[in-house]
């Protein structure tokens, strides 16, 4: 069962606090804001890009724009933590002001980071001051909440340049097996228009497709079709946001012949269906516009 301790929103940010203690699995997906998840109690297994984390008391997730990710429960179902979530052009303009390079940071700042246990209540209540804030939203409660903000963010950079950052990996892979899935992925990148099945990637690689199924979701955390199948619709959104294409020309340029089928994956992993996310950008767009010129 999932009890909300607190949620509070405002523009461009979400905050939220909230324990669980039901088994919940979310399906790989991507987002637009970056996210931040702090582990006050319990475990909690993650994925994000290439790796797989498991987080545990004073762990926090860093997860950058249009990173894939998903997380899922830990045989210990119970977890207690808080989730910050912004979109980067809402706050970039002050932050850069105060000398954060938001890109830069999370360039440099994904995955696990772990938080020492003696500033582990230090990172709980700087959360919970910005969701106050956010709640009572009292004069200049925005700036309050950017200051909050930078100060997270530069008490992140500070560890890092201390030395007290510690990541954690989803395992080692040897040289050579790396090195094959390294050639596999830039292969489907190059050709992902016309790879529609793990054996025809099997027979260009001269590679039992077994063997090629079992390394590559070793490697990546990905079977051969999710791969695939990511990275077409990243690439459909593209077309959807910056071209004019209709919605079957846009599937077919990205390797689905199936308009059905199409919708369908799109829709898996972007939780809305291929118009109505054309719809919302150009909505977005013209927002921006109209904030610009008037």
């Amino acid at each position: 069962m999932r009890h909300l301790v607190y949620s509070e929103m405002m523009n461009g940010l979400i905050i939220e606090r909230c324990t669980r203690d039901q088994e919940y699995n979310m399906i790989k997906h991507w987002h637009p804001e970056v996210e931040f998840q702090f582990f006050i109690r319990g475990k909690r297994k993650f994925f994000v890009d290439n790796e797989n984390y498991v987080c545990s008391e004073g762990s926090l997730i860093v997860i950058d724009s249009e990173q894939v990710h998903n997380t899922y429960s830990h045989k210990e179902l119970f977890h207690e933590r808080i989730l910050l979530s912004f979109e980067k052009d809402k706050f970039e303009q002050i932050l850069s002001a105060m000398g954060l390079d938001l890109n830069h940071f999370f360039l440099h700042h994904r995955g696990l980071i772990q938080i020492p246990e003696e500033d582990r209540e230090y990172v709980e209540n700087l959360l919970g001051d910005i969701a106050e804030e956010v709640h009572k939203k009292q004069p200049n409660y925005q700036l309050v909440v950017h200051l909050r903000l930078a100060e997270f963010l530069i008490y992140l950079e500070r560890m890092q340049h201390k030395g007290k950052k510690e990541r954690q990996s989803g395992g080692t892979h040897s040289h050579e097996l790396n090195q094959t899935v390294n050639q596999v992925t830039s292969y489907i990148r190059a050709h992902y228009k016309e790879v529609h099945s793990l054996d025809e990637l099997a027979q260009a690689f001269y590679l039992n497709k077994s063997y090629l199924s079992r390394i590559f979701k070793k490697a990546t955390g990905y079977t051969v079709t999710e791969y695939i199948n990511i990275y077409r619709i990243q690439e459909s959104q593209k077309l959807l946001e910056d071209t004019d294409m209709s919605i079957a020309d846009v599937a077919q340029a990205v390797g689905y012949e199936n308009m059905t089928y199409y919708n369908r994956v799109f829709k898996k992993y972007v939780e809305t269906s291929p118009l109505q996310y054309r719809k919302k950008q150009i909505a977005y767009k013209q927002g921006l516009r109209e904030k610009n010129y008037n």
